[in-house]
């Protein structure tokens, strides 16, 4: 029963769709600009890491390693999660886990990755960029991915007429 709770949180639109109509739409404009934002910086360096993946053994062993991974797994564990988790977050597809998990990336970037002596040498930790990152993601989390999203069109299709989930 608790996993069938968590399962519909993560993929319902949020509490926004409540809303009157002017106040629902400036919303979920927000809401949208805030997942695009977020969104973007992940997945460009998810796309970047594709395009450049002979030097990625290097960037995750010498520049940005990840503590207790060895590059041959958290290159490509990263990069697939920068690439999936940007693309669903921006079409809103799943939007509260897309942002819990780019906000875990932010933070594990901010706390773990940018502390080792790598990441300190080559200035990974920067306050400035993951922090708004990390609030970001949790306002998404929190909030929902808004109106403009494929969650609230699958709700819109898939409700009962009780408006609940089937």
């Amino acid at each position: 029963m608790h996993m069938h709770r968590l399962f519909h949180f993560l993929i319902d639109p949020g509490p926004t769709l409540g809303l009157r109509p002017l106040p629902r739409l400036v919303t979920a404009l927000a809401l949208l600009a805030g997942r695009v934002w977020l969104a973007l910086p992940f997945l460009r360096a998810g796309l970047h890491r594709l395009n450049s993946w002979d030097s990625q053994a290097y960037l995750f062993t010498e520049i940005h390693p990840v503590p207790f991974l060895p590059a041959t797994i958290s290159a490509p564990l990263t990069t697939g999660a920068e690439i999936v988790l940007g693309l669903a977050l921006i079409a809103g597809l799943g939007g509260r886990a897309a942002a819990a998990g780019l906000g875990v990336m932010a933070a594990a970037l901010f706390l773990v990755i940018g502390r080792t002596p790598q990441g300190l040498e080559n200035g990974i930790a920067l306050a400035g960029e993951q922090v708004p990152w990390i609030a970001a993601a949790l306002v998404l989390t929190i909030l929902g991915p808004g109106l403009l999203s494929l969650d609230a069109a699958r709700r819109r299709l898939f409700s009962s007429p009780a408006g609940t989930l089937p």
